[in-house]
Order: structure tokens, then sequence, then C-alpha cells
């Protein structure tokens, strides 16, 4: 079945762009979008900032959603563990909102979805350094997410993509890329 690529935020927060991906063309609200680990990482801590009522942790890999009775008047715990993908699948615990570019002045986030949105084009060579890093991070997320790899006994995927141009600067130096001959075996 094909994946759609979603740019989503937390409803009622619409500065924080999250990448995933649905099943669904259309999305409810409460729909499950599936995020890489990096993502569910920023959704916890966004989360956790917000004195809402609930609140994320992480147990190894498993990311705990605790809610207590003052979120919604209904106390419960969800657990999401990651798939086959290393993704974690979120949703259903509050309304997602479609993350606009209308709504949000600033200039790093837009370049994020715009890398993730257009993966395919090249970044805006009047860019800053800092927002090209951007563009190239929404770029690489929508990459992991769009095109997971199989995991066999890691707890993540591979997380390298070549780049051609500036690079951010958590990206791979080419002395800590696999070389040829490994990846064959």
């Amino acid at each position: 079945m094909p994946r759609h690529l979603w740019v989503v935020t937390v409803e009622g927060c619409p500065t924080t762009p999250y990448i995933g991906t649905s099943e669904r063309s259309t999305t409810t609200g409460y729909d499950r979008f599936s995020f890489t680990h990096r993502t569910a990482k920023q959704i916890a801590a966004d989360l956790n900032q917000d004195e809402c009522g609930l609140t994320a942790s992480w147990d190894s890999d498993s990311l705990v959603f605790i809610a207590s009775e003052a979120y919604n008047g209904d106390a419960f715990t969800e657990i999401v563990t990651p798939n086959a993908h290393g993704h974690y699948e979120i949703g259903g615990m509050w309304p997602w909102g479609e993350w606009s570019e209308d709504l949000d002045p600033d200039e790093h986030r837009r370049a994020f979805v715009r890398g993730a949105r257009a993966r395919h084009e090249p970044p805006d060579p009047q860019w800053s350094y800092a927002v090209r890093a951007a563009w190239q991070r929404g770029r690489h997320e929508a990459e992991q997410v769009l095109n997971p790899v199989v995991l066999r006994g890691q707890s993540r995927p591979h997380r390298h993509l070549v780049t051609h141009g500036l690079m951010p600067p958590e990206a791979p130096s080419t002395a800590s890329l696999p070389s040829p001959a490994r990846r064959q075996r």
C-alpha cells in the first residue's frame, strides 16, 4: 500500500512541524502517523514542555505516553514500540493538524518542510548555511520515513544519506560511511 507524506502539528501548536507518513491520502485528525525515532523524540520533548496532563517518556526503545485525568478527563497509558522499520505509529491521543507555511514565519522550519516536500529539488542557493542545513534535515527525515530499511537486529535504521553541496553539522563524515565492500556482504 502506498505511503503518503504528511507534515503535521499537534492541533493548537501550529509551529512545530512533524514529518510522518500514513496509508491514507486524507486525514480525520486523529489518524496514526508513522514517524522516525528522531521525530518521535521531538514529539515527546514538545509534549513534555506543554503541561496538558499528557507526558511522554522512554523505556529503552519504547515511547510511553501517560495521561492523567486532567487530560480530557480520562487517565490512560499507551506504549508505542518501533515497528520493523524502527518507526513509531503515533496517533489517537490528540488531534493532528496539517502544518501550514502561512501560520509559521520561521525561515528554518519552512526550509525544513520544503526539504521534506521537495526532496528531489536542490535547495535555494541564496539560503544561508543554517537554512540550507534545515532544508537538508527535512529532506533526510522524509527519505527516512518514506524509504525505510527493514531492520535486522538494529534498534534504528541506517541514517546516512549521500548529499551534494554543503552538509549540515550533524551529517556524517566520509570516514564514518560504510565502504561499498562491506555493504555487499
